[in-house]
């Protein structure tokens, strides 16, 4: 059963064990209750999967300089509702784990598409890898670990910066864009969310690099991310060895717009066997900060 503690603040913390009791807490919907998205559907926008959705792959959204002085093409793969006329809809960015060294943006598909039935412009995006590389990200003396993390950094922020520049194209409000990902990606997620004042050079450089809020999962933390980053959801394992709970578990107790879900068994490979609870989560927090509630 969820255990949940809040304060006056949005700041919360719950262990979560299975998706279905953190579904219970999502509420139910008035019929009286204006549907912003279209058509009258049954279920919750932003919270239960109402929408079919279309899919464009391979968009080039951005190009960067790799670690050989070679221009790197960017790409997303974009995931769009169909079956509703909104033309002011939310976003979200998902990154891929991998520890900068490995990994694409196919390994987020599932949550992207899932985002995308919910009712955001939902993409997964590519950023520089430095394949082959021993690099430990998690340690700040690894002379590599700066380099690769600007690098997700800056390449992500151009993806939210391609969002704006094609909202209109594909109805998007262009300030309800969040940011989320799954541990290396989780960090470059925390880091966008706090850094727009250091955007890159990797696209779209007329636009802003702001989100309005992001989910790091199976994340690790560097001074400043979460005080900096504004409304944050972090999940993560309670037997993560990688980045322990307790450190994650401190470091987001006093901001007042941290939320942490707990999963008490979970190593740091949360994404498969725990895939649906990180949807609902992640979904039970977007809604929350998209609707206000």
């Amino acid at each position: 059963m969820n255990q949940r503690r809040k304060n006056r603040g949005s700041r919360r913390f719950y262990a979560l064990t299975l998706a279905a009791p953190v579904l219970m807490l999502l509420g139910a919907c008035s019929d009286d209750d204006p549907d912003p998205m279209g058509p009258e559907l049954d279920g919750e926008l932003y919270l239960e999967e109402i929408f079919e959705f279309e899919v464009e792959n391979e968009i080039q959204y951005g190009a960067a300089i790799d670690e050989n002085g070679v221009e790197q093409a960017l790409h997303l793969d974009l995931y769009r509702p169909t079956n509703d006329d909104g033309t002011s809809r939310p976003a979200v960015v998902w990154l891929h784990g991998g520890s900068y060294v490995q990994g694409h943006r196919g390994e987020m598909t599932e949550i992207a598409r899932r985002f995308a039935q919910r009712g955001f412009l939902s993409v997964s995006a590519d950023y520089r890898l430095r394949e082959g590389v021993l690099v430990d990200y998690t340690d700040p003396d690894d002379p590599l670990a700066e380099p690769v993390k600007l690098d997700a950094q800056h390449d992500a922020q151009a993806a939210v910066r391609w969002l704006r520049a094609n909202a209109d194209q594909y109805g998007i409000d262009v300030n309800q864009i969040y940011v989320g990902g799954y541990s290396a990606g989780g960090t470059a997620a925390l880091r966008v969310a706090a850094n727009s004042d250091d955007p890159g050079a990797s696209g779209n450089p007329e636009q802003a690099s702001t989100v309005a809020g992001s989910v790091a999962i199976a994340a690790s933390l560097e001074p400043g991310l979460l005080e900096e980053g504004g409304p944050t959801l972090l999940i993560h394992g309670g037997a993560d060895t990688k980045v322990p709970f307790a450190v994650i578990e401190e470091a987001c107790a006093p901001v007042a717009a941290c939320e942490l879900v707990g999963i008490p068994e979970g190593v740091h490979s949360l994404m498969t066997p725990y895939r649906e609870e990180i949807i609902a989560a992640s979904a039970t927090f977007l809604h929350a900060q998209v609707t206000g509630s």
